[in-house]
This record gives structure tokens, sequence and C-alpha cells, in this order.
């Protein structure tokens, strides 16, 4: 079944680095490094398909545990 939604993208530009970045809130996706910003929006939906598709989660054979941390 293939599903077509609308999902905000933030580009921007890193004047330093001299390319294209980009966050997308939900999914959780962060990537950049692109020198145009088209080059950016394909990343940008490769990027968000993958995270789309993943697996369904499967159950731990392992052990979870929680970690502690620190930030700022």
């Amino acid at each position: 079944m293939s599903v077509r939604a609308r999902i905000p993208v933030d580009f921007y530009y890193d004047e330093e680095l001299g390319t294209w970045h980009f966050h997308v809130a939900e999914p959780r996706v962060v990537g950049g490094g692109q020198e145009t910003l088209e080059e950016a929006r394909q990343a940008a939906a490769a990027a968000i398909a993958f995270a789309l598709d993943a697996e369904e989660p499967h159950e731990h054979q392992g052990q979870v545990e929680y970690l502690d941390v620190a930030v700022g």
C-alpha cells in the first residue's frame, strides 16, 4: 500500500561550511552536508523514507538497560 503525506522539513544553509542541512521533527531525522538545496531535498526524502520503512520492532533477546545521560 502506498501512502502519501506532507512532512515539514526545515532546510538551512551553513555559511561557514557552504552546505545545506535539514531537520525533520517527526520522524526525527537530521542530516545535511549537501552542496545544493535540491541535493538536500533529495537526501531528506531518502532519510525520511528510510526512517518510515524501518522494520517492526523485534523481541529483544538480550538485556535492556537504561543509561544516565547528562546534557549541558
